[in-house]
């Protein structure tokens, strides 16, 4: 299944930014991304958790972005959002007398180790306000 957290956190940060007068609920960026607000509150914690959101309990509570929109990079938000690797090698047990089977894990670990390199020199390239630039 394909994770969507780090798509829907991008859409949380893009929300709050273009709606930055004041504060936002989980029930009004639930109905931007069509989505449940408990899918939200979950990754605003997360966003919360990473200095990125700010959040305000109680009556009139809400949150708000922490940040302005030009320091925020794609790479900060993926980060808060996503808590597993890019590509996940794969852990099984092995044929002892196959050399090709003993040496995949540690090959396709230095490959995944480059593709998560890149792309997250890639993501830090890319701020929040290039994002709404384009909206």
């Amino acid at each position: 299944m394909l994770d969507q957290r780090f798509a829907a956190s991008v859409h949380i940060m893009a929300l709050l930014a273009a709606h930055d007068e004041g504060l936002q609920t989980s029930e009004f960026l639930a109905e931007g991304l069509r989505t449940n607000p408990t899918v939200v509150r979950r990754l605003l914690a997360k966003l919360v958790e990473a200095g990125l959101v700010k959040s305000f309990k109680g009556k009139s509570g809400g949150v708000k972005i922490a940040k302005l929109p030009k320091e925020i990079t794609l790479k900060d938000i993926y980060k808060a959002s996503t808590d597993k690797a890019l590509i996940n090698c794969r852990e099984a047990d092995v044929p002892k007398a196959c050399k090709v089977s003993c040496s995949m894990k540690e090959i396709f670990e230095g490959v995944a180790d480059g593709l998560e390199a890149t792309s997250m020199a890639y993501l830090s390239k890319i701020k929040l306000s290039d994002i709404l630039a384009k909206i």
